[in-house]
């Protein structure tokens, strides 16, 4: 392990005080189990645009105006 110093605000360190009394734990082992739990979550978030590009799709737009390509500039500036 890697020591790693923070700073946190009092009342997040006494709630931390309050888990690890709760659960018969050091402090340490709450701090490490929240960020392993956060690290998860974090790692799940699709930041590849995936699931947009999906959505997009699901759309299907199938529909405009017939001379889209030749007025484009007019439909997205005005």
């Amino acid at each position: 392990m890697i020591r790693t110093q923070i700073y946190i605000p009092e009342d997040e360190h006494n709630d931390l005080m309050i888990v690890a009394n709760q659960k018969k734990q050091p402090m340490a082992a709450v701090i490490r189990f929240f960020i392993k739990k956060g690290l998860k979550e974090e790692k799940n978030i699709d930041k590849s645009g995936k699931s947009a590009l999906k959505k997009l799709l699901a759309i299907r737009t199938t529909k405009g105006p017939a001379d889209l390509s030749a007025n484009l500039d007019h439909y997205l500036y005005g």
